[in-house]
């Protein structure tokens, strides 16, 4: 009992019973209602005829037991006595629609109305019923029309609509207590057991459980109908949702770790990367190696566009890249030029693919900096291109050999010292090339050379391609790309060096000779001046007292130069002691102003604070000085002035003498002549004293310079190392 009172309640809690026994009530209702419609005016209707046929019938029954009367007026008297208890008013009017009178309530029926076909009045508000009595009697002359009280009618129809009515809600009551019980057991129950297991159901899928394990109540209800098709739906679509649920599950777990490891491979690549819109390339993400790259923050940069940043350092690349990737989908390792936040230039290999981002048109976009790799090819090409001008304008010869002997590459200086172009040299071997190589002396050589991973210097002979040859050295030096080997050979032509060597040589002997000439002329040179010496005691007439004299002048010239030869000639050998340079010119001076070529001359002596202490040969440097104090007084008229400045320059560590004099300038032209030996100006000297002087300056690690002007005069330059473990280790 309680169950099945449970059943009714859940019945009547069911909205859809609700409804479905509203509209059955309604439905019961709106049919008995356009039945009852038509029944009511119906009954009204046979209400007011028998009305009109009980008044009809009492007018008739008189007037047809009586003759009519002579005059209208006492016919309408006969009429309403007869409808005194019928009727509660009437009108007469004649055939010709004259009104002959009227009693009690007028009607609201006319003649007019009559004769347009209109027999009845009904007014339901004032209860009255106008009609035309149609009697054989009065038949074409008389016309009576009489007005009924319908105040049974009325009461009479409301007692039928009410006994209908109450007829029409039992049936609709017990029709709808029938489909209630038919809907609980048919419609009402399986709907509410499914509706429970699809709560069911939810409630299992919001746990994220497996809902096809749930026993469900609906299953339980197999019936051939549409019901029974929604049941086995519902357990398919059950079970399509629990596939796609379980489908959705890996395809989230899958899609998170893919998100996953993108955003990790994101975060983490050392490549720049970017996601930004394809319409304005407005930054939605980028990573650390980007932040690093334009060297701003992730809020500096997210939201703004590529045209903001100023990131595009020409803006037509990006459009060139837009329509790249709008044709292909794509674009891979394009060189672009990007800018940084400080405007600075990066040159990129820029990759990008279009993504769509919630239905926007993105660009997932890869940058590699390879500004200091295109930086570092810039420089290896700038340095092979001067290597390949070093070695195309190098003095001397290049090759590169292989192991087989074979020419790898020449440069030109080879080409033209062998006659060959460069096409026709790499088509030969080292054997052909070099005069008197073995295979067994090349193989030996490339050993060497390989197993000792030293350079390697060795004479030769080449042959030409006219079939002539030439003294070479070559140095041989081991040359490695990845794993080949190959040797690099600097050939020289020595052709000159062979012949100055050879020069050099001849003029070894003649100056040994020379030597021996000059050792033979001295001693009886010396003889003949003791002899013309003597003859200075003897009484002699002055003819011969002159020529003895220019005898004797002679002979001491003769002697001077021999002495100027046989010490230009032998090696310097130099005493070095620590000397100051400016000590040394002040004790100097004296003596400098005491020569003959400095009388009526001024020498001043110019220094500077700082100490000039160098190593060098007492004697040899005062023969220096001197030599060149004479030559600048000799230079200069009576009382004009030589100035010897000395200067300390601080890098390289060097001593400056300048002897300097406001004579004649010397012509450019002999300028590279004066330290020649046997070359002089001088009317009386042997052009020996510069060149020993630069002899004795070139000994101590010095050099010798000088140059004349009409402006500024002559100036003799001497420059000497100062005292150092170096410069004492370069000196002799």
């Amino acid at each position: 009992m309680a169950i099945k009172r449970q059943a009714l309640f859940d019945l009547y809690k069911a909205r859809l019973s609700r409804r479905i026994v509203f509209w059955v009530f309604a439905s019961i209702i709106l049919i008995e209602g356009i039945i009852l419609i038509p029944s009511v005016y119906r009954r009204e209707q046979e209400l007011l005829n028998y009305k009109q046929a009980l008044a009809a019938a009492k007018a008739s029954g008189l007037l047809t037991r009586t003759a009519l009367p002579p005059s209208a007026t006492e016919l309408l008297s006969l009429l309403q006595i007869t409808q005194g208890d019928v009727a509660v008013g009437g009108a007469l009017y004649r055939a010709d629609g004259t009104l002959v009178g009227t009693f009690g309530d007028p009607p609201a029926l006319t003649f007019a109305a009559v004769a347009a076909g209109q027999e009845s009045l009904l007014n339901r508000r004032q209860q009255r019923y106008d009609a035309l009595w149609r009697m054989s009697p009065l038949e074409g002359r008389y016309l009576f029309i009489v007005r009924h009280d319908t105040a049974e009618v009325r009461q009479e129809l409301l007692a039928f609509v009410g006994r209908i009515a109450g007829l029409v809600i039992i049936i609709s009551f017990f029709v709808t207590g029938a489909t209630m019980i038919v809907l609980e057991r048919l419609l009402i129950t399986p709907v509410l057991r499914l509706r429970r297991d699809l709560l069911l159901a939810g409630q299992a899928i919001s746990a994220d459980q497996d809902a096809r394990l749930i026993p469900f109540e609906a299953a339980k209800t197999y019936r051939q109908d549409e019901l029974g098709d929604v049941v086995t739906a519902f357990e398919q679509m059950l079970l399509q949702i629990s596939r796609a649920i379980a489908n959705r599950k890996q395809a989230e777990a899958e899609l998170r770790l893919s998100e996953e490891k993108f955003s990790k491979a994101f975060r983490a690549s050392p490549n720049p990367v970017t996601i930004s819109t394809m319409a304005n390339g407005q930054l939605i993400e980028a990573n650390d190696s980007f932040l690093q790259l334009h060297g701003s923050t992730l809020e500096q940069v997210l939201g703004q566009t590529a045209l903001d940043l100023k990131l595009w350092a020409d803006p037509r690349d990006r459009q060139q890249m837009i329509q790249t990737i709008r044709d292909r989908g794509f674009i891979r390792d394009q060189e672009y030029c990007f800018r940084t936040r400080t405007q600075a230039a990066r040159t990129v290999l820029y990759s990008a693919e279009q993504i769509s981002i919630n239905g926007q048109d993105c660009i997932l976009s890869v940058v590699n900096d390879i500004s200091e790799r295109k930086q570092a090819e810039e420089a290896l090409r700038e340095s092979e291109q001067r290597f390949r001008t070093l070695v195309e304008q190098a003095a001397d010869a290049i090759f590169v050999v292989n192991q087989q002997g074979r020419f790898v590459d020449v440069n030109q200086q080879a080409c033209r010292s062998l006659g060959y172009s460069r096409s026709e040299l790499l088509q030969r071997s080292v054997l052909e090339v070099q005069q008197s190589l073995t295979p067994a002396r090349f193989s030996q050589v490339w050993n060497t050379v390989l197993s000792t991973n030293k350079s390697l210097t060795i004479e030769g002979v080449h042959r030409r391609r006219s079939g002539s040859q030439f003294p070479v050295e070559v140095r041989l030096g081991l040359l490695e790309f990845g794993s080949d080997r190959l040797i690099l050979a600097l050939a020289r032509d020595i052709s000159e060096r062979k012949q100055a060597e050879a020069a050099l040589a001849r003029l070894a002997e003649i100056g040994e000779l020379a030597a021996m000439i000059v050792h033979e002329v001295r001693n009886p040179l010396t003889t003949v001046l003791m002899g013309l010496s003597s003859f200075k005691r003897l009484d002699l007439p002055e003819r011969a007292k002159m020529r003895l004299a220019f005898a004797l002048e002679e002979s001491e010239r003769l002697q001077r130069l021999l002495n100027e030869i046989l010490l230009y000639a032998k090696q310097q050998t130099l005493t070095l002691v620590e000397l100051d340079v400016y000590a040394l010119l002040q004790e100097l001076l004296t003596a400098l102003q005491a020569m003959p070529a400095a009388c009526d001359r001024q020498i001043q002596l110019k220094h500077f604070d700082r100490a000039a202490v160098i190593l060098g040969d007492i004697d040899k440097l005062k023969q220096v000085f001197i030599n060149l104090v004479s030559n600048a007084c000799e230079a200069i008229a009576v009382g004009d002035q030589v100035t010897c400045q000395i200067e300390v320059e601080p890098s390289p560590h060097q001593v400056v003498i300048r002897v300097h004099n406001g004579g004649e300038p010397i012509p450019p032209e002999v300028l590279p002549k004066l330290t020649q030996p046997f070359f002089t100006t001088k009317s009386s000297g042997n052009g020996l004293g510069l060149a020993i002087t630069k002899r004795i300056i070139e000994a101590h690690g010095g050099q010798l310079a000088i140059a004349s002007t009409s402006a500024a005069g002559t100036t003799v330059t001497v420059t000497l190392p100062l005292k150092s473990a170096d410069a004492s280790a370069q000196i002799p």
